[in-house]
């Protein structure tokens, strides 16, 4: 606003300007008639304070003028007036002192007189404005006749010790006792130079009628008011003087006075101070169209001073209607801190942007403040001054009454607009436009320099009109403008003006701006330069300003909300250090730098925490820091802050006890009570308990009196050495003796930091974190507190008593190394081993009982190893029954069993990912589980089945050395030359990666233990034998395939298998049929293996049937498909019917390969089992032959003639027969686009919906040759997936009636997967020419 103002400037330089801001004036006051209310003479905080509040009572008055209309007159009184403040009561008589009223108290005549002295000394002061003025004198106390002057006497020295002035309670003596004693006036008389009238009271009075002539003094300030009111308006238009501002006298000497702007000038400003006297007077309506005519007549002669006076008069006259709530019963001194601020339910403000909307508590015990009163019909007073302005009348209100219900009430005030108990003026400014007036005003104002307290003021009482309207924008714009202001003022009338934007900012909600004026308020405090720097206002301010800064004196509550500005947040804490010591708290300086690096030090750059860190521990070395709070002297506690990341804590570990003393609960096998037996005994019901424990609950235990560990893992942050001194554990619940630990933490080195403690007794122990000390201030540092890591809030471990101890022994050699398991801290012992696959060994293992009172009664033994769990099964074996029969063990006694070992493995390479189709990858997941997961480090690079050329010379060399083995299929066109596997992990391949020639198994033999109290309990201890076994693989199967054999019963499995050892090994693959294989070399060899049945394919059907009805009968929505049973079972087909022996020449080792866990792709799994079609195919009308030559010249229509059987038990559904003529060129290569060499003359592919059990079906096609050469042909039939039939997947158990999946068609769950089922091998057609 002040951007877009004039630079008009008076040309004097030292005129009069007000010497003090009122920060606390609103638009109401506009309406009051000023009065000075001061005590003189010695301070009586007691009888005064009594007087003060019975004279501030009486803030109104109503009173009837000659019309008969009543008036209610409103009266400010004030403690402070600078005498200059008169001089602008031209320019707005709100600003003119009018009334006088001291009160003091006396003892004696002299002090009388000094009083009277100081009373006559003020009414010269101010008296160029001064009406009327009283004097209000108490004199001393009667002589003692009653006990209450007892309770007054005692009181007195109290009362002359107060400083300030308090509320009291009041004693009323009766009126006898004062007419007995005598009137003050007949015993002590006032001095003939004082001429106002006084009122004596003695202290113990009532003085029940002063209110009464208070409320005659107010009267009699009105009347002579209102006269001179009527006075200025009979005024002639031709003889009124020029009104000016106390600065303006210089710039109107010399000028014509008599011109006609001036004389519109003289006019106008006399209308402006006639207005200001109408509203004073309770005229509103009068005041108002007078401002209205004034500021048009101003506003024509460029009198923009005067301008922005009538519109501010205009401001105050309409908020005086609109906003009556805003009067308040004035205290008498203004604290800043402790004012009340007065608030209307007519804001109804959102709580985003106003702090509370508290309701006003207004006193209607003398009807002081009732609404409707501020609005009052207009006087017809008749004046010259009128009669010169147009015509602009204001609508006359209707007068109205309201009254409180009770002495303390909620003001109710009807929202803007509407009416108020009758009809607002016409000309009244809207809520909108009072703002908009406030802001045209504070621009005229702009324009002088000398004007910059008033352009002030008018600032503060336009952001109080808006906080009523609600208008947080236009409040912060016009605090805003203050700012901008220059004035000359004292810096604490500076320090005021922001505590009084603080406040005003603070009533919008606007937090942040309230801090930061309050915080540049307490930095004027002590501000450098200042004389007497207040250390104390300003700590009080900058403490009150975090609320804006989003800080809280609570550091818990500030690293939770993590919000604010970090930058200005650790400036504000630094200033509050600062002035907390120039306070000499060193407590409290040292309590605010470890609020400081508690919450701001992830704000922080690494050079700040190294200062702020030296800067603590000089600060504690005054006063050590301490976990406590601490309470300030105006009751203000300050939370305890610990530096929880000083040391940064990265890990806190609870300890287990060591591996063999590691206790744990036993778990109790459920009993078999019979069918239908009842037992109230729920067995297993403490392991069902453990399930719900708490999240923070450790899951081992300690033992009573035994030494217990936790770990913290703890780094410094800081450059420099950091000391940790008196580290011990925080706990909770039973009593733990806490072991002290100190240490020296390196710069940015994380360190181990192992705190000890034993527990004293059993039961449940809370570990809540640490304590420390450290840069001389003790912390509690909480787990619960900790942030950025992922720590429980506590921990809970539980305490038992105490358990026996063993020690084990083994039969064999120990490991170098122990075990790398989970749980490998309980291993006490270990054993190593080497065997190649399939050898077997024996291990001795002995337990000794080392308890001397305690015998071993309970004894459990596992093994754990990273293997499978079927492979573990097979791989190690106890006697469990022998082992029990030996139990007990006395003290010092011990027991022998024997452990069996066997080299389990897999001896098929484990398929890569993806290679097979997703029916496979069901049965590689389910069935060939262990194979995938322990051999994946010894398969060879890249597919294992899948088609790959076989072309390297290493393979070729293993052909011909390989010739004679497969002798079987040397007739057959399908040689093994040009079958699809992948060459088997030779030396030197250049397509294959080295294999791991030895495999590591660790395995842990666990053993619990217990006996005693503890096993009554049901506790045990538990320890481990570490086993290390070595597997040296002994033969591989890389890669295989499956091909068609020259009967349909059955096929050929093709096998590459390596010889992994450094021996020769001799194979038998077959009953009658061994192979010799040098040492890391391989050999393919074909074993002719039976086809799964079509009757084993049904059970199979019928099995799967049986497992997704229970699925279904248990609440499990996953259902399996047909797909993975039959890979299943052909998986299982090949591995039980086809063994390999193998044996080392050079040694008596021997062993059998395995297929376990072999994956078929599907198209395998087709050739696996019994095809359920029968072809029967004829060519010209001649029945073709596996491996027969077939002549056709160019030319010449050849019948080709299909017949297809279904000899399954189930329908075949959606078939797809299709018929494909190419040439194989014999490289690999085979050519299917042979439009211009063959034509087909009908269907080559027809679709057969449905083929019934034994059901036959026949196509026939003629073939055409254009070309000679070799032709093939592909005849196959493929099984189309229904679409939209799915039930592999239910939704829910009830989606399927049970009876429907009891008569649900096996078949059907195999309708989801495509087969292939191809007439083998194909038809060779040789065409010749004619």
């Amino acid at each position: 606003m002040r951007a877009t103002a004039g630079t008009v400037q008076p040309h004097a330089s030292v005129e009069p300007v007000m010497s003090r801001l009122d920060y606390e004036q609103n638009a109401l006051h506009h309406s009051c008639l000023l009065v000075l209310l001061r005590g003189v003479g010695p301070s009586r905080a007691r009888i005064l304070q009594r007087a003060f509040e019975k004279v501030r009572r009486v803030n109104n008055i109503k009173v009837t003028d000659s019309s008969g209309t009543v008036r209610t007159i409103y009266f400010r009184f004030i403690h402070e007036h600078p005498v200059e403040h008169n001089d602008w009561g031209d320019f707005q008589t709100h600003r003119r002192l009018l009334g006088l009223i001291t009160i003091g108290k006396f003892e004696s005549q002299t002090e009388l007189n000094e009083l009277c002295r100081l009373h006559e000394s003020l009414k010269v002061r101010y008296g160029s404005t001064l009406y009327e003025s009283r004097a209000i004198f108490f004199g001393p106390d009667a002589p003692p006749s009653d006990p209450m002057t007892n309770h007054k006497d005692g009181v007195s020295a109290v009362d002359n010790a107060q400083p300030e002035l308090q509320a009291i309670n009041e004693h009323s003596p009766s009126t006898d006792a004062r007419n007995k004693d005598g009137r003050l006036q007949d015993e002590y008389t006032t001095p003939s130079n004082f001429k106002s009238q006084a009122f004596f009271y003695r202290e113990q009075d009532n003085f029940i009628d002063l209110e009464t002539r208070v409320s005659d003094f107010l009267n009699a300030l009105f009347w002579v008011l209102e006269s001179r009111r009527l006075e200025r308006s009979r005024e002639k238009a031709e003889k009124v003087s020029l009104l000016l501002a106390p600065f303006e006298k210089r710039d109107f000497v010399g000028l014509d006075m008599e011109s006609r702007n001036n004389r519109k000038r003289c006019v106008g400003r006399v209308m402006k101070n006639l207005a200001d006297l109408s509203l004073q007077a309770g005229l509103l309506d009068d005041a108002l169209s007078l401002y209205h005519n004034a500021n048009e007549t101003l506003r024509s002669v460029g009198d923009s001073l005067w301008v922005g006076a009538s519109e501010e008069g205009l401001c105050a006259a309409s908020a005086v209607m609109l906003y009556p709530q805003m009067r308040e019963i004035e205290t008498l001194h203004r604290n800043a801190s402790l004012q009340e601020t007065g608030s209307s339910p007519l804001r109804n403000t959102p709580e985003k942007w106003r702090a509370s909307d508290a309701t006003k508590k207004i006193n209607t015990g003398n009807a002081s403040t009732n609404c409707a009163d501020a609005i009052t019909p207009n006087s017809s007073s008749c004046s010259s001054v009128s009669s010169l302005v147009t015509n602009n009348s204001s609508a006359s209100g209707t007068p109205t009454t309201s009254t409180s219900s009770s002495s303390t009430s909620t003001v109710s005030v009807t929202p803007f607009g509407q009416q108020r108990n009758g009809e607002l003026p016409l000309n009244i400014l809207k809520p909108e436009e009072i703002t908009n007036y406030y802001r045209k005003a504070i621009i005229n104002y702009s324009k002088y320099r000398h004007a910059a307290t008033i352009e002030t003021e008018a600032a503060l009482k336009a952001s109080r009109i808006c906080i009523e309207q609600n208008r947080p924008l236009d409040v912060a714009m016009f605090l805003q403008n203050i700012l901008y202001i220059n004035l000359s003022i004292s810096e604490a009338e500076r320090v005021k003006r922001f505590e009084i934007i603080t406040e005003l900012y603070q009533q919008i909600g606007y937090q942040r701006k309230a801090a930061f004026f309050q915080r540049l308020a307490a930095l004027k405090h002590v501000q450098q330069g200042s004389q007497a720097p207040d250390w104390t206002q300003s700590y009080r301010l900058m403490l009150g300003s975090f609320t804006g800064y989003l800080l809280s004196l609570d550091p818990l509550e500030v690293l939770e909300n993590a919000a604010g500005w970090p930058s200005l947040q650790i400036d504000l804490v630094q200033n509050l250090i600062t002035a907390a010591r120039r306070l000499g708290h060193s407590a409290l300086a040292t309590r605010h730098m470890t609020f400081l690096l508690q919450t701001q030090w992830d704000n922080m750059t690494a050079t700040e925490q190294s200062e702020m860190a030296v800067q603590l521990q000089n600060l504690s070395a005054q006063c050590e820091g301490s976990p406590v709070p601490l309470v300030l002297e105006n009751g203000t506690v300050i939370p305890p802050a610990n530096l929880t990341d000083l040391p940064y804590c990265m890990e806190m570990v609870v300890k287990d006890l060591p591996a063999h003393l590691r206790p744990q609960r036993i778990k109790i096998a459920k009993a078999d009570s019979g069918p239908f037996l009842f037992t109230p005994i729920h067995f297993n019901s403490v392991d069902r308990r453990d399930k719900k424990k708490d999240k923070n609950k450790i899951a081992f235990l300690w033992v009573q009196n035994d030494l217990s560990e936790v770990c913290v893992r703890l780094r410094n942050p800081l450059p420099f050495e950091l000391a940790v001194t008196d580290m011990r554990l925080l706990t909770n619940g039973v009593v733990f003796e806490s072991l002290p630990q100190t240490i020296i933490l390196q710069p940015h080195v994380p360190t181990n930091v192992s705190l000890h403690g034993t527990p004293i007794e059993t039961g449940q122990l809370d570990l809540q974190g640490y304590s420390t000390h450290t840069l001389g201030v003790k912390s509690n540092c909480r787990l619960k507190h900790m942030r950025g890591r992922n720590l429980p809030p506590n921990y809970l471990v539980d305490v038992i008593p105490a358990l026996p101890r063993i020690s084990v022994k083994t039969s064999l050699p120990q490991t170098a190394t122990f075990s790398n398991m989970n749980k490998a801290d309980i291993v006490v012992t270990s054993a190593s081993l080497t065997l190649y696959n399939g050898e077997s060994s024996s291990c001795i293992i002995t337990i000794k009982n080392e308890s001397n009172t305690l015998p071993l009664e309970h004894l459990e033994v596992s093994i754990n190893s990273n293997v499978e769990q079927e492979m573990q099964k097979k791989m190690f074996r106890i006697d469990e029954q022998a082992l029990q029969a030996k139990l007990p063990v006395a003290p010092l006694e011990s027991l022998e069993f024997a452990l069996e070992i066997y080299a389990e493995a897999d001896f098929v390479c484990p398929m890569p990912a993806g290679s097979l189709n997703s029916s496979a990858n069901g049965a590689s997941a389910e069935y060939g589980a262990s194979s995938m997961s322990h051999y994946s480090n010894l398969s060879t690079s890249g597919h294992a089945s899948l088609p790959v050329g076989v072309s390297s010379p290493q393979h070729r060399r293993q052909e011909q050395q390989n010739a004679g083995a497969r002798s079987t299929i040397a007739g057959a066109q399908h040689s093994l030359a040009a079958l699809n596997l992948q060459p088997g992990g030779a030396v030197g391949s250049s397509n294959s990666r080295p294999f791991q020639l030895t495999q590591n198994i660790e395995a842990q033999l666990r053993l619990k233990y217990s006996g005693g109290e503890a096993l009554v309990a049901g506790y045990c201890r538990q320890c481990a034998v570490s086993f290390n076994l070595e597997l040296l693989p002994s033969a591989q199967i890389t890669s295989w395939d499956v091909l068609p054999a020259e009967i349909p019963s059955q096929f050929y499995l093709v096998l590459d298998i390596s010889n992994l050892t450094a021996q020769e090994m001799s194979l038998n693959y077959t009953d009658n049929k061994n192979i010799l294989i040098e040492a890391k070399e391989s050999c393919r060899v074909p074993i002719p293996v039976d086809r799964c049945s079509l009757e084993q394919v049904c059970a199979a059907r019928a099995a799967e049937v049986a497992e997704n009805l229970e699925r279904e009968l248990c609440f499990r929505t996953q259902i399996l498909s047909f797909s993975d049973a039959l890979s299943k079972l052909c998986s299982t087909h090949i591995a039980e019917r086809v063994k390999i022996n193998w044996l080392l020449t050079g040694s008596d080792i021997q062993g059998v390969a395995s297929l376990r866990g072999i994956v078929l792709s599907h198209g395998m799994v087709d050739l696996t089992t019994v095809s359920p079609l029968q072809w029967s195919i004829s060519f010209q009308n001649a029945p073709v032959q596996p491996h027969s030559e077939i002549m056709c010249t160019v030319g010449q229509r050849a019948q080709l003639s299909i017949n297809l059987t279904n000899q399954s038990l189930q329908p075949l559904k959606n078939l797809v027969l299709t018929i494909k003529f190419y040439q194989d060129y014999l490289n690999g290569m085979e050519n299917y686009n042979l439009e211009t060499r063959v034509a087909i003359s009908g269907p080559n592919r027809i679709t057969i919906p449905v083929l019934e059990k034994l059901e036959q079906t026949q196509h026939n096609c003629s073939v055409i040759f254009f070309t000679p050469g070799r032709f093939k042909t592909s005849i196959e039939c493929v099984t189309k997936p229904q679409q939209g039939s799915s039930i592999s997947i239910r939704p829910c158990p009830g989606s399927t009636h049970l009876s429907q999946l009891e008569t649900l068609p096996a078949s059907s769950f195999d309708e989801q997967q495509a087969h292939t089922w191809k007439f083998i091998p194909p038809i060779e057609v040789t065409v010749v020419e004619q």
